[in-house]
């Protein structure tokens, strides 16, 4: 009788147990699925300069998680706005943010030099990697990932001579994409992030991206 209770003890525990990890583990499991899926896609690797004016390459950073979006410094309003959503996710990661590399490719290399880069990100988080080079290097980047620009003047008009136009002074705008590739750690593009989400679907964004 005695050993019947003990074994019905036993079990008690063990499941009690059990259960315990159980509930541990599905907290500690990011919760976040993204919204918009890719067919995994290898990264393609590229070399450019970064804010600091040192070569920066792709593979430099292999065993992290990319978070890689285009734009421009003279962006009025997607570029800041995803650079913001970006800080917010390092600030919010901590010391955990080191294990992302968070990448900016410049679509307007006549006027994003990389003092113009390290001034810029320094308004958001400077431990965004800020890229730039000749528009002879940046093309085949663009390409790559489907990320050719179009420039218009100030109404709206398509011009094939940006370069004319940053060195006269005068405004032109780019048109972009406005999505953040998310990349695993063997950086394989898995989802994209849109301008219009929120800054909070960046921060779990990046932690299941770590969790992969």
């Amino acid at each position: 009788m005695r050993l019947t209770k003990r074994l019905a003890l036993v079990s008690v525990v063990a499941v009690v147990v059990v259960s315990s990890l159980l509930v541990a583990f599905f907290l500690a499991t990011p919760r976040y699925r993204p919204r918009i899926e890719l067919n995994p896609t290898p990264l393609v690797d590229f070399k450019l300069t970064d804010q600091y004016g040192r070569e920066f390459r792709l593979s430099d950073v292999r065993g992290k998680p990319v978070f890689l979006f285009f734009g421009y410094t003279n962006c009025p309003d997607i570029c800041p706005l995803v650079l913001y959503k970006m800080a917010y996710a390092i600030k919010q990661l901590g010391p955990q943010a080191d294990r992302i590399a968070f990448i900016f490719i410049t679509q307007d290399p006549w006027r994003d030099t990389p003092d113009i880069l390290r001034a810029w990100v320094a308004r958001f988080d400077e431990r965004i990697i800020m890229l730039t080079g000749s528009p002879e290097e940046l093309e085949p980047v663009w390409k790559a990932y489907s990320a050719t620009p179009l420039y218009t003047d100030a109404k709206g008009n398509p011009i094939k001579n940006p370069e004319d136009y940053a060195k006269r002074g005068e405004p032109y705008f780019v048109t972009h994409l406005g999505f953040v590739y998310v990349a695993d750690r063997e950086h394989v593009a898995r989802f994209v992030l849109s301008a219009e989400m929120p800054q909070e679907e960046y921060l779990e964004a990046a932690k299941f991206i770590l969790s992969q």
